[in-house]
């Protein structure tokens, strides 16, 4: 079967220490050739052994026509979104509700979103109006070279570059919860672009804390250590809109920032992590008194 535009991609999930492989990802137009084409190769830097539980190979399958790539890039955007899957989905039942996954479209440098179009130089972005995560590949490049939010060799690259779509899990969590439209209708009753966005901040410094939430959970799995927390603490500020505007104007504007300053991220990463509960990631408190 050839895959088509948005077509999803169907794998067969594995279970392996302990990490499943999900079967919510999607392939966006311009990403076909270079996931299906001949010679498309991905590599990884670091230590494999330290993220088995995330590049675990694919079991062949006897008449397996899917195409699906046994490429490592996808198998770990496969297996970090399946790890998101298994924390909420507990969670979620933890309080009798039910978790309803979000797909993941991979792309390069562009494709289609109920959103509206996804470019690459958005970023990873959750669109809440088809509930899917868009994530360009090159952005994980761009964390290294860039960004400089990891290891420029990549050894240290593998949890920072997971909690990205950990983060961006985090928004579809806040979707499901209502707290995405209530921030939505709120904003559209501010009269400033400033006042509008104190309220995006509060809802990114969210996100970052459930995606500490995530990181706690699969610790064990992961093991996860000490230094692949420094790493994602270090993204978290790297990504900080003051890191991000005095790297590329020389100076700061608060009034400006969508996301947060380096040292707000980096606190809420650490209380969703320290925690490791849903209540303690409350940003708007007092917020709008």
């Amino acid at each position: 079967m050839t895959v088509g535009y948005h077509e999803p991609i169907t794998v067969q999930p594995l279970q392996r220490h302990g990490a499943a492989q999900t079967e919510q990802i999607e392939v966006g137009r311009f990403m076909r050739a270079r996931l299906f084409g001949e010679g498309f190769t991905a590599t990884t830097s670091g230590d494999d052994a330290q993220a088995e539980w995330l590049y675990a190979e694919l079991p062949a399958r006897s008449g397996d026509q899917t195409g699906a790539p046994r490429d490592k890039i996808y198998l770990f955007v496969s297996r970090v979104l399946g790890s998101t899957e298994e924390v909420w989905q507990a969670i979620f039942a933890s309080d009798r509700l039910t978790y309803r996954p979000p797909r993941l479209v991979l792309y390069t440098s562009a494709t289609y979103a109920a959103c509206g179009l996804a470019e690459k130089i958005m970023g990873p972005f959750y669109c809440p109006d088809d509930q899917k995560v868009y994530l360009d590949l090159s952005f994980f490049q761009e964390m290294q070279t860039e960004l400089h939010a990891c290891d420029s060799s990549g050894a240290d690259c593998q949890l920072p570059q997971a909690y990205v779509i950990a983060h961006e899990i985090g928004h579809h969590v806040q979707n499901l919860l209502g707290i995405m439209p209530k921030v939505r209708e709120l904003q559209e009753s501010m009269e400033t672009e400033a006042e509008r966005n104190q309220l995006q901040v509060l809802l990114e410094l969210q996100a970052d804390c459930l995606a500490g939430i995530w990181a706690r959970k699969i610790k064990e799995k992961a093991k996860i250590n000490a230094s692949d927390i420094a790493a994602a603490i270090r993204t978290t500020e790297a990504l900080g809109n003051d890191t991000l505007q005095k790297s590329a104007l020389g100076y700061v504007v608060p009034d400006s920032f969508t996301h947060g300053s380096a040292a707000q991220r980096h606190h809420w990463f650490d209380v969703g992590y320290a925690t490791g509960l849903v209540k303690s990631c409350n940003t708007f408190a007092g917020a709008r008194q």
